[in-house]
Protein backbone atom coordinates (compact mmCIF):
# COMPACT_ATOMS: atom_id res chain seq x y z
CA UNK A 1 0.00 0.00 0.00
CA UNK A 2 1.51 3.31 -1.11
CA UNK A 3 1.12 6.38 1.02
CA UNK A 4 0.83 9.63 -0.88
CA UNK A 5 3.01 12.47 0.36
CA UNK A 6 1.42 15.86 0.98
CA UNK A 7 2.32 18.70 -1.39
CA UNK A 8 5.82 20.14 -1.00
CA UNK A 9 4.52 23.37 0.57
CA UNK A 10 2.69 21.35 3.23
CA UNK A 11 5.79 19.23 3.86
CA UNK A 12 7.81 22.42 4.41
CA UNK A 13 5.15 23.78 6.76
CA UNK A 14 5.25 20.52 8.75
CA UNK A 15 9.05 20.61 8.95
CA UNK A 16 8.97 24.24 10.13
CA UNK A 17 6.37 23.41 12.80
CA UNK A 18 8.37 20.41 14.00
CA UNK A 19 11.43 22.67 14.24
CA UNK A 20 9.47 25.15 16.36
CA UNK A 21 8.21 22.38 18.62
CA UNK A 22 11.70 20.90 19.02
CA UNK A 23 13.02 24.35 20.01
CA UNK A 24 10.22 24.63 22.57
CA UNK A 25 11.08 21.20 23.97
CA UNK A 26 14.71 22.29 24.28
CA UNK A 27 13.71 25.45 26.14
CA UNK A 28 11.44 23.49 28.47
CA UNK A 29 14.20 20.98 29.21
CA UNK A 30 16.53 23.87 30.07
CA UNK A 31 13.92 25.39 32.39
CA UNK A 32 13.30 22.02 34.02
CA UNK A 33 17.00 21.55 34.68
CA UNK A 34 17.25 25.05 36.18
CA UNK A 35 14.20 24.39 38.36
CA UNK A 36 15.71 21.16 39.64
CA UNK A 37 18.95 22.96 40.54
CA UNK A 38 16.98 25.67 42.32
CA UNK A 39 14.94 23.09 44.24
CA UNK A 40 18.10 21.25 45.30
CA UNK A 41 19.66 24.52 46.47
CA UNK A 42 16.55 25.44 48.46
CA UNK A 43 16.47 21.99 50.04
CA UNK A 44 20.15 22.23 50.99
CA UNK A 45 19.62 25.67 52.50
CA UNK A 46 16.60 24.45 54.44
CA UNK A 47 18.45 21.42 55.81
CA UNK A 48 21.41 23.63 56.75
CA UNK A 49 19.08 26.10 58.49
CA UNK A 50 17.32 23.35 60.43
CA UNK A 51 20.47 21.51 61.47
CA UNK A 52 22.67 24.46 62.48
CA UNK A 53 20.35 26.07 65.02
Amino acid sequence: MMMQLPPLAEQRRIVAKVGQLMALVGALETQLTASRVTAANILSALVAELTTH
